[in-house]
């Protein structure tokens, strides 16, 4: 069902009432099947807060659809509940009817989740839903109450499951009650293997933290099992779970890998068989080229007439001497952000090689490797290389730029790059650099880059005759 005009009066959207004082309302039928849910009542109101008719539309048609999804939401989690399995109490095993408590949590959720929605802050209610399902599970497996009774837990997780993934509660309902026949030996729960993963690998903070958090998130979907307990089906739950959140295919299809890097880790120690992640992805329909867009001419000539390389300008936020030189450099040697911000003055310097016909010449170079006292890395291990640097950057002066970083004894070229709180070199500098292409080079940001990882690569440039208009450079 969806918001219509009212065929006597056109202007108007069916239950879009206007009240006295001239604001606005939204009147809705609730569906009789719906009825004991909403505690028997018959229609929703909703005052929208305004009197203006074109802003009473819009947000009229968006509480509609929300409505829309709140009445399939209901509907699903009614069919959990009549579904779902019996739980047992401590004392004996009793069925526990959940029905009442999950049709009175679905209430209270749904109304929660509109003020929030309303509020633009969905994805904290998101983040609390998947908290409190920790507490529910904890509850039903044996843990402090916290007040609640355990039909009153249940009901409260199959409601808030139906809350999270939408008409996919019904076949995620029962998740994480249920625990697969595994082979013997002590049970290791999937946050144990975590502490070992980071006590032995030794990742970076950042690493640590997203890997934490993305742990947390499959544990408020499936429950807090041993990693031997974790089936296939548990990881497709988790990624309907992500799907019915609004996570792209792309934000998926890293972030089930990301958490496959532990079940590897439990593979690698005998701990599990197989890794129960693998293959598991969603299907991304974008093409190629719209994943990874390129600055076209007309880009690069904005982003190289903007005041950073025009007027000499050198922003904090762009780490100085870091804002005119990292985009040049990118563009000439296809480096990643990271690989050039971590740049030690002595990864510049000149070598000496001999022609074709055993003539002795000399071309600076700049190395990329990998080093553990100075706290560089690279991707991959073939990712270590020299690259030549090009005659037009010499021209404009970078290395003069790395004599000076070299007669000051710095740890970086690029000093005054300042890294995050998680100690994540380039971080800040690239929301900077996020910002100053769209707001002050007017470069449109039509594919976010997610976090640091803005990659710019020369394609097709003539290396003897490339200039900062005159190429196509890649970002994602």
């Amino acid at each position: 069902m969806s918001a219509t005009l009212d065929t006597e009066k056109a202007d108007v959207l069916t239950g879009l009432i206007r009240r006295d004082g001239g604001r606005y309302s939204t009147r809705r039928i609730i569906p009789l099947d719906l009825r004991p849910a909403y505690g028997g009542k018959r229609e929703i109101v909703k005052a929208l807060g305004t009197a203006d008719p074109a802003e009473a539309k819009r947000l009229h048609v968006a509480l509609w659809a929300a409505q829309d999804r709140e009445f399939a939401e209901a509907r699903a989690a009614m069919a959990a509940a009549a579904k779902a399995p019996a739980a047992e109490t401590k004392a004996a095993a009793k069925p526990i009817d959940i029905d009442a408590y999950a049709a009175r949590a679905l209430v209270a959720l749904r109304k929660k989740r509109s003020e929030y929605l309303a509020a633009g802050r969905l994805e904290d209610f998101n983040l609390e839903a998947r908290e409190g399902l920790e507490t529910y599970q904890a509850i039903l497996d044996g843990g402090d109450a916290v007040g609640l009774s355990l039909s009153e837990a249940e009901g409260m997780r199959v409601a808030t499951l139906a809350i999270l993934t939408g008409e996919g509660a019904a076949a995620l309902a029962a998740a994480p009650a249920v625990k697969p026949t595994a082979s013997g030996g002590p049970r290791v729960p999937l946050a144990d293997v975590l502490d070992k993963w980071k006590a032995e690998r030794i990742p970076q903070p950042r690493t640590v933290r997203d890997l934490t958090r993305t742990v947390k998130r499959f544990e408020a979907v499936v429950g807090k099992l041993a990693v031997q307990d974790v089936t296939k089906q548990h990881v497709i739950a988790f990624k309907d779970a992500l799907l019915a959140e609004g996570k792209t295919p792309g934000n998926i299809n890293v972030i089930i890998p990301f958490l496959g890097t532990l079940f590897n880790y439990a593979v690698d120690n005998d701990l599990i068989p197989a890794n129960p992640a693998k293959g598991i992805k969603v299907a991304d329909k974008r093409r190629a080229k719209d994943k990874r867009l390129h600055f076209d001419r007309d880009e690069l000539k904005a982003m190289f007439s903007g005041p950073v390389h025009i007027d000499s300008a050198r922003p904090v936020g762009g780490g100085g001497e870091a804002a005119y030189w990292l985009p040049l450099l990118a563009l000439y040697t296809g480096a990643r952000q990271t690989e050039l911000g971590q740049l030690h003055p002595d990864d510049v310097y000149e070598e000496a090689y001999l022609d074709e016909e055993g003539g002795e010449h000399s071309a600076w170079v700049m190395r990329f490797a990998e080093n553990e006292e100075r706290g560089q890395k690279v991707k991959t291990e073939g990712s270590e290389r020299r690259v030549p640097i090009h005659s037009d950057l010499i021209a404009l002066g970078f290395l003069i730029v790395v004599a000076a970083a070299k007669a000051e004894r710095r740890a970086r070229i690029f000093h005054m790059i300042n890294p995050t709180a998680e100690g994540e070199l380039m971080g800040n500098w690239s929301k900077w650099f996020s910002r100053y292409l769209r707001k002050v080079c007017g470069v449109a940001d039509e594919a976010p880059p997610s976090g640091p990882s803005i990659i710019m690569r020369v394609q097709g440039v003539d290396s003897r005759s490339a200039s900062p208009t005159g190429a196509a450079v890649r970002r994602s």
